[in-house]
């Protein structure tokens, strides 16, 4: 099980959501958020944004834990790298 998947399975179980509700309540099957608790898949940032609002979670530290960056945060980056390089 990875970081994120025990991070998301604490989460899920302190608001007392079961999985299946979980998965409903992202449009995304059962079997899909047992992959995603077992660590088998990382979800697409659409997802981590939809069990950010859902569990109520923090989103740097879901995305940290994911090992990825949201794209809004990657494109600022890249406009400030560029900005110091003028």
């Amino acid at each position: 099980m990875s970081e994120f998947g025990r991070f998301i399975e604490m989460s899920r179980n302190q608001k007392g959501l079961s999985k299946s509700e979980l998965a409903r309540r992202l449009s995304i099957t059962p079997q899909y958020m047992a992959d995603i608790e077992k660590g088998r898949m990382i979800p697409s940032e659409e997802k981590i944004e939809k069990l950010v609002k859902t569990l109520e979670l923090n989103e740097k530290e879901a995305f940290k834990l994911a090992d990825k960056l949201p794209l809004r945060v990657l494109a600022e980056a890249k406009q400030d790298y560029y900005k110091q390089g003028s």
